[in-house]
């Protein structure tokens, strides 16, 4: 088992090569050409600003972008095609997620296939992580080659995991705190085997008691029930006392509620992001010749015209 990754695949997209793969498959599907016209313009028309310069970006796509996400698989499938048919050796098991890939080769083949990875296009290079005691981790997934060549599964974890959630006594609306139970329990219920199982559900309940959170109660299924009718949604910030009575009253109404929590103290401080020097109002200091500085506070442009 081997994990092929791609460097900073949002960074080095190749962005015409992009383009022009999507460029084929709309005239492939018969689709306006206008979305090719639409999207080169919104990958090419991005710039930044780093120490008072403004920067153009040549190659790769913002990783804030809607579309982004979006360009870089259809590029990596195209990618992948081309070095899956031109390889020296077929995977015998070969999935891909973004950038991050789960393949299954010989061992004295891995190399061979790394570098064919790393000769099809000069911006995009892989490099590879190998399994390590009968293991290899992919994504949330910890992959375990069992001695009789079966496979098993749990829940990975990164070395650097603080098992730190939500608090209990946190100011957020109960659901939102039952959630982090019910989705861990979820999560250890879809990903496990029957093998690692227990032992990832009392790991489950351990970090929600250190976090000061109930257990949700274990059921055979967590399948969500078919909504009977239509709700109209509807967001509040949450106030513990008053929200929730408001939630309560919606909810016989028909109206689904969810409850958002109270904004942070970095959300009420200004940006950090430079402003042009003297361009703009604010406070001055002026040597004087006595030896003394003065300090003053003006509206107009600190730069002289």
């Amino acid at each position: 088992m081997v994990s092929f990754d791609v460097q900073s695949l949002f960074t080095y997209l190749p962005v015409e090569d992009c383009i022009s793969i999507i460029t084929r498959k709309l005239e492939e599907n018969n689709m306006p050409a206008e979305y090719a016209v639409l999207l080169r313009h919104c990958l090419t028309s991005g710039y930044l600003l780093w120490k008072e310069q403004f920067y153009k970006h040549v190659d790769g796509v913002a990783m804030v972008s809607p579309v982004s996400p979006i360009v870089a698989d259809i590029f990596m499938e195209d990618f992948e095609e081309k070095a899956l048919l031109t390889a020296p050796v077929t995977p015998s098991f070969y999935k891909r997620y973004v950038d991050d890939t789960f393949t299954i080769l010989p061992s004295d083949k891995v190399t061979a296939f790394l570098e064919h990875l790393n000769s099809i296009n000069s911006k995009i290079q892989f490099t590879m992580e190998l399994e390590a005691n009968n293991s290899l981790a992919f994504l949330y997934v910890l992959v375990i080659r069992n001695p009789n060549n079966t496979v098993g599964h749990t829940v990975y974890r990164k070395k650097t995991h603080t098992n730190r959630y939500l608090n209990g006594e946190s100011h957020h609306h109960p659901s939102q705190l039952a959630t982090v139970g019910k989705s861990l329990l979820q999560r250890a219920r879809g990903i496990c085997d029957s093998k690692h199982l227990a032992a990832e559900l009392q790991h489950v309940k351990q970090v929600l008691h250190d976090n000061k959170l109930r257990v949700p109660r274990l059921r055979h299924s967590d399948r969500v029930k078919p909504a009977t009718v239509e709700r109209v949604p509807a967001v509040l910030p949450y106030v513990r006392g008053v929200t929730d009575k408001i939630g309560y009253i919606l909810k016989r109404a028909s109206i689904r509620t969810f409850f958002k929590p109270p904004k942070k103290i970095s959300q009420f401080l200004p940006s950090v992001k430079c402003n042009i020097p003297l361009q703009d109002a604010g406070v001055y200091k002026l040597d004087c010749e006595c030896g003394l500085p003065y300090i003053g506070q003006t509206k107009r442009s600190i730069k002289p015209a």
